[in-house]
């Protein structure tokens, strides 16, 4: 997505109503997340300074819809992970853990 004029976008927002900042790698996987959802969203940070926090911004619109699927996705964490574990084992996808 190319941001525009005839686009307004805001960054996502945390539960406390503050930015919702992270590193470019989560920013990557965030932004895949959001696209499979239907949200199209732009990474915004300083590519030079990797160490510096990166925030996702979306149509101004779908802000809330945004913020609700990152917060969901984070709660899942690694039980979401371990889950998907486990169906791939059951389905003989991925080898047992041992």
């Amino acid at each position: 997505m190319i941001p525009s004029d005839s686009v307004d976008l805001v960054p996502v927002l945390q539960a406390d109503g503050t930015p919702l900042e992270v590193t470019e790698m989560e920013a990557a996987s965030l932004l895949s997340l959001l696209a499979a959802n239907g949200i199209e969203a732009v990474i915004d940070g300083a590519e030079m300074m990797p160490n510096l926090p990166y925030r996702i911004q979306v149509p101004s619109d779908q802000a809330k819809q945004a913020a609700e699927i990152i917060a969901e996705a984070r709660a899942a964490g690694s039980e979401g992970a371990e889950e998907a574990e486990r169906a791939g084992e059951v389905s003989g996808d991925v080898a047992p853990a041992e």
